[in-house]
C-alpha cells in the first residue's frame, strides 16, 4: 500500500496546462477589454467634477475675501475660443474701493495697497479636454463681489464647464453672492 501511494504522487505533479493558462489569460482580456474604457469615462468624469470643484471654489473665495477684506474681489476669464493667449483660462482680481478701478485683466500677477491681480488657472493645463464656455460666442467671462459679499456685476455667467467627449456642469452666482453648480 505504501509503495502504491508513492508512485500516485510521483505521477500527480504540480503546475497548470496549456489549456487552464489559455483559459486565465483570455478572462484576462476580457476583463481588461470592458474595464478600460469604463475606467477612461471614470477619469474624464473625474477631471470634469474637479475643474468644476476649482472654478466654484475660486468664486466661492473671492466672494469670502471681498467680506474678509472689504475689498471687490472678481473673477475674470477667458472662453475656450476667447483670447489667444489666455484662453480657456481664468484668475482672480481685487481693489481696494470702486474709486480705484480694476487692475489689467491681462496684466501680471500683482499686490499692491490697493490692488491684486492673481495668477492665471489654465485648464488647458489642468484639465486636458475640459473648456470653459465653449459654446458662448463672447471672449470673457466675470463675476464681481462688493464688500458685502454680493454680486454686482457679471458676464456670461453662470460658466459651463464642458468635457470633450461630453457632459458639463455649470457654475453660477446668485443675486446675493451664493455659488451654484448644476
Amino acid at each position: 500500500m505504501g509503495g502504491r501511494m508513492g508512485q500516485l504522487r510521483e505521477i500527480g505533479r504540480g503546475g497548470y496546462t496549456l489549456a487552464e493558462l489559455v483559459v486565465v489569460v483570455g478572462v484576462l482580456f476580457v476583463l481588461t477589454a470592458i474595464g478600460l474604457p469604463l475606467f477612461s469615462t471614470m477619469m474624464q468624469n473625474s477631471r470634469l467634477d474637479a475643474a468644476t470643484r476649482q472654478l466654484a471654489g475660486d468664486v466661492r473665495n473671492a466672494r469670502s475675501l471681498a467680506t474678509q477684506t472689504g475689498w471687490q474681489y472678481q473673477i475674470v476669464g477667458f472662453n475656450v475660443g476667447g483670447g489667444a493667449t489666455y484662453k480657456n483660462q481664468y484668475r482672480m482680481l481685487g481693489c481696494s474701493s470702486s474709486g480705484v478701478g480694476w487692475p489689467a485683466n491681462t496684466g501680471p500677477i500683482l499686490q499692491s495697497a490697493t490692488q491684486m491681480a492673481g495668477p492665471w488657472i489654465n485648464f488647458n493645463q489642468l484639465y486636458p479636454g475640459v473648456s470653459l464656455n465653449s459654446s458662448v460666442s463672447a471672449q470673457s467671462f466675470y463675476v464681481s463681489f462688493n464688500s458685502q459679499g454680493v454680486a454686482f456685476q457679471s458676464m456670461n455667467f453662470p460658466v459651463t464647464i464642458t468635457l470633450q467627449s461630453g457632459g458639463s456642469h455649470q457654475v453660477g452666482v446668485t443675486s446675493v453672492g451664493g455659488v451654484t453648480i448644476q
